[in-house]
């Protein structure tokens, strides 16, 4: 599993900012087996932005700063079904 599907992964469960996945996903839930740190995400972002696997929009605020919120794109989506429909390449084992 890669970070860019793991991402595509949790923006299927809602829009949100990299803000967002870090603390309610990453760390909410699998940082345990998986850390990943703010800045990697926002680059992954970038990546699968560039890749138009995301969307992304300024939500702006009141009382606050404005937010970048980031989605699944149709494209991401198809994108994450294939992933998720192959097969694992598994580990060489090496013996001593």
């Amino acid at each position: 599993m890669s970070l860019q599907h793991a991402i595509l992964g949790f923006l299927t469960l809602s829009p949100m900012t990299g803000y967002d996945l870090k603390h309610n996903h990453f760390d909410g839930s699998v940082c345990f087996f998986w850390p990943a740190d703010q800045a990697q995400i926002y680059r992954t972002l970038d990546k699968l932005s560039q890749m138009e696997l995301v969307a992304s929009h300024i939500e702006e605020q009141t009382a606050r700063p404005s937010r970048k919120v980031y989605e699944i794109t149709p494209a991401g989506l198809t994108h994450l079904q294939e992933w998720l429909a192959t097969s694992p390449t598994l580990p060489t084992e090496r013996r001593p």
